[in-house]
């Protein structure tokens, strides 16, 4: 099918916020769901972004929804001590009407395209275990299911866990964090602001 993939901008905001519900909604983690579009677009489209997106839509001449964002890959950049640079998607989305049509296919090719350009090794995701579809559709991509044959366990820190950890110093432990660590983030010369602009080119776009 036709169609165009483009870097996502300011203004989609409210489109992707609505398709970000929507998959909230099909694993039943709508009240789950913390953002709006305000904080999409402070956290996207600022001078250092946290995350980038592609986004898919119908060229002129195709119905109603032309010009309207009707799907999106939304991605971040990291890091792997064993491969150097990876690239994580966070979520891959193509509205029910256009599904089957090679849309996400084409949108992960993009991200993929995107990937190697900035020097990635390796592409990483999760799947959730009931949701089969998508599952065997990751592997007839190539992928590999780590949790199987690795091993691995995806863990978090929410909330309070994350709060409780922050304000941990450790016992018995007698390091001295020197001044900026925490801030380094949002510095214009911290350690973090150094690093996201190399990897993720922040602010080109």
């Amino acid at each position: 099918m036709e169609c165009t993939i483009r870097l996502a901008q300011s203004a989609d905001c409210d489109c992707l916020m609505a398709m970000i519900r929507e998959i909230a909604k099909y694993h039943n983690l709508l009240d789950e769901v913390k953002i709006n579009a305000q904080v999409l677009r402070a956290d996207g489209f600022g001078r250092e972004p946290f995350f980038r997106c592609l986004v898919a839509e119908l060229p002129p001449g195709q119905g109603d929804k032309q010009g309207h964002p009707i799907g999106y890959a939304l991605f971040i950049f990291s890091y792997s001590m064993k491969s150097g640079r990876i690239v994580y998607v966070e979520n891959l989305y193509v509205d029910s009407e256009f599904r089957g049509r090679g849309i996400g296919r084409q949108l992960m090719s993009e991200v993929a395209k995107v990937a190697l350009a900035r020097g990635c090794t390796k592409m990483k995701f999760s799947v959730a275990e009931w949701n089969a579809q998508p599952l065997a559709w990751f592997w007839r991509l190539g992928a590999q299911d780590k949790t199987e044959t690795a091993g691995w366990h995806a863990l978090e820190l929410e909330d309070e866990a994350l709060r409780r950890l922050s304000g941990d110093t450790g016992q018995g432990a007698g390091c001295r964090v020197t001044p900026g660590v925490s801030q380094g983030a949002d510095s214009d010369t911290g350690p973090w602001g150094a690093r996201l602009e190399a990897v993720t080119g922040a602010g080109k776009g």
